[in-house]
């Protein structure tokens, strides 16, 4: 990769071999170079792909990031993609950004509460266990005890990358799905165990059906007399999914399609009724 600009001696801008600029760090990688300079791939530790519109901003963001930021960062998503978590390219850059200013509060002594915690460990298990095991690296690395609520951060940060755009939905999910399973919890006075399969299963649901919710992409049709069945035959369940059908209508403007209410009866029948079986 050939140099074009130098950020310092971590961090530089470079053109791939397909020409497009990307931004790469590691440890000395620029030491005594100048533009126009070869850097071997082999003494990259990261690299970050900018968006052209707002590749000024996040070129000077990352040159005023401190290597071990970048380096912890850089961790911190290996060990989410090695549980499975598929990232978008921007999510170390956000992340490192994150981390710089959660260090800086935590040596001035500002807790900020994570109002959304609780939320963030229902819904998303695996991200928060990456992030529980983050505070653990920036102890290692940093030096930094983080509070305990940044680990709920740093796992939102990552359901935000998920998504694969710059903005972010994961807010709005998560109030969509609470709403959803809080109907379910008093329409059958029910609480359901998050330990289970059935649970897991049932919030993926409605990660998923939130998500299609936002922009606007109807689940694909499906067959009317197999939703006339289920309809029939799973009658409390559908009474349930007609109901957050009905508030996402009034509460949020959301149309949910038949295909939608019909899915949601299965995954309700499943989540309730296994249960009491159990």
């Amino acid at each position: 990769m050939k140099i074009i600009k130098v950020l310092n001696n971590n961090v530089a801008i470079v053109h791939d071999r397909s020409g497009h600029e990307q931004v790469v760090s590691g440890r000395g990688l620029t030491f005594g170079k100048r533009p126009g300079d070869e850097i071997a791939s082999t003494n990259i530790s990261q690299t970050f792909t900018l968006q052209p519109e707002a590749t000024v901003q996040l070129t000077q963001l990352v040159a005023e990031i401190p290597y071990p930021y970048l380096q912890v960062t850089g961790q911190i998503i290996d060990h989410a993609k090695q549980t499975g978590i598929s990232l978008h390219r921007g999510a170390a850059l956000t992340l490192a950004d994150h981390l710089f200013t959660a260090v800086k509060r935590a040596k001035a002594g500002e807790v900020v509460p994570n109002v959304m915690l609780w939320d963030t460990q229902r819904f998303y298990p695996r991200e928060y266990a990456v992030g529980q095991a983050a505070l653990t690296m920036v102890k290692a690395q940093l030096n930094v005890s983080l509070p305990p609520d940044e680990a709920g951060f740093i796992a939102f940060h990552l359901v935000n990358a998920e998504s694969g755009s710059a903005r972010s939905d994961a807010a709005k999910i998560t109030q969509l799905m609470q709403e959803m399973v809080n109907i379910v919890r008093f329409h059958f006075h029910f609480e359901p165990d998050p330990t289970t399969p059935d649970y897991c299963r049932f919030i993926t649901h409605l990660k998923f059906f939130a998500q299609r919710l936002l922009r606007g992409e109807p689940m694909a049709t499906v067959d009317e007399e197999l939703l006339r069945l289920i309809m029939r035959r799973y009658q409390a369940p559908a009474a349930c999914a007609q109901k957050i059908s009905a508030f996402l209508s009034n509460r949020h403007g959301y149309q949910v399609t038949p295909a939608e209410c019909g899915y949601l009866t299965l995954h309700i029948e499943r989540l309730v009724y296994r249960a009491q079986a159990q």
